[in-house]
């Protein structure tokens, strides 16, 4: 695969929105002169909300996207890479709708790409974040590496610059996957594949996984997400179908899901509300996953 260039006017940004909340428009200011384009892809939000984004869209010359139906993740980002290659941008920089960016996301993620040694197979530069709730980084400083980037299995949808011609090669963001997954199917078929997933080891952005809280748990204090009861089945359902997919491929990948799903139930059953109806989803989640049965839709 050829290798390109990554600069500003390369680079479209695509953020799927879904209820927008009143400080989005303050979030895009921060990113729309960073990059040569903007579209935002609506799933169905209120009347109010989409003229909100109509009023965006006409300050300050965002695309927007509109569905009569809220089509999922997968299925909302497809459209709007779609959009951006036919604009003939060759990246795409995917965004969630609550995500803080830095002034320098853009400027930083474009330097790491050049400083890569071989670019040919790269699919992903994924942005290092901070959680919004707790402050932690998703990838810690390593005083003993001085690259500005580091080689990884899966990065969140979230700060990720995904290349065109790897998307081109790979084919489009799994739609029946809906809301959870998307982001870690992609990758682990990008590695399959012979493409390489990095992250910058900077923190670009400011990112919420969730609505946390704290709780103490014997010894020390632990998180909770508290996921609504419909995330809980899609990540029990589409964890399970990809640990399926990748058990012989991504053996060690799969043991960290199964500890981090396992820890995240408990969590959940002792500290979270509504733990009987999350646990119920959970369950159908597991049992159609291990169907590999992809078709039922919660919302």
């Amino acid at each position: 695969m050829k290798s390109a260039t990554a600069r500003k006017t390369d680079i479209c940004s695509v953020i799927v929105t879904y209820h927008p909340d009143a400080g989005f428009s303050n979030r895009i200011m921060h990113l729309r002169d960073q990059v040569g384009g903007l579209v935002v892809v609506d799933n169905n939000s209120g009347s109010a909300e989409r003229g909100a984004l109509r009023q965006l869209s006409s300050e300050h010359g965002v695309h927007l996207i509109f569905n009569s139906e809220n089509l999922g993740i997968g299925a909302a980002l497809n459209q709007g890479v779609c959009w951006a290659a036919e604009e003939g941008y060759t990246w795409v920089l995917t965004l969630d709708q609550d995500s803080v960016v830095a002034n320098d996301m853009v400027s930083t993620l474009a330097s790491v790409y050049e400083e890569l040694p071989e670019k040919e197979n790269l699919a992903i530069i994924g942005s290092n974040y901070r959680d919004s709730n707790g402050g932690k980084l998703f990838i810690s400083a390593d005083r003993g590496d001085q690259r500005s980037w580091q080689e990884v299995k899966t990065v969140i949808t979230s700060g990720s610059l995904v290349s065109l011609a790897a998307y081109s090669a790979l084919g489009p963001f799994r739609e029946e996957f809906f809301m959870d997954c998307v982001d870690l199917e992609y990758c682990l078929r990008a590695r399959s594949h012979g493409f390489r997933i990095i992250v910058t080891r900077k923190p670009l952005m400011d990112h919420a996984l969730g609505a946390t809280t704290m709780h103490r748990l014997l010894w020390k204090r632990t998180g909770t997400s508290n996921h609504l009861p419909v995330r809980r089945y899609y990540m029990a359902r589409n964890h399970v179908v990809l640990m399926r997919e990748y058990i012989f491929r991504e053996p060690l990948w799969v043991l960290r899901m199964v500890y981090s799903l396992l820890k995240s139930g408990i969590l959940f059953l002792l500290f979270e509300q509504n733990r009987i109806l999350k646990l119920k989803c959970s369950a159908m989640g597991l049992f159609d996953g291990l169907a590999s049965n992809c078709g039922r839709r919660l919302s």
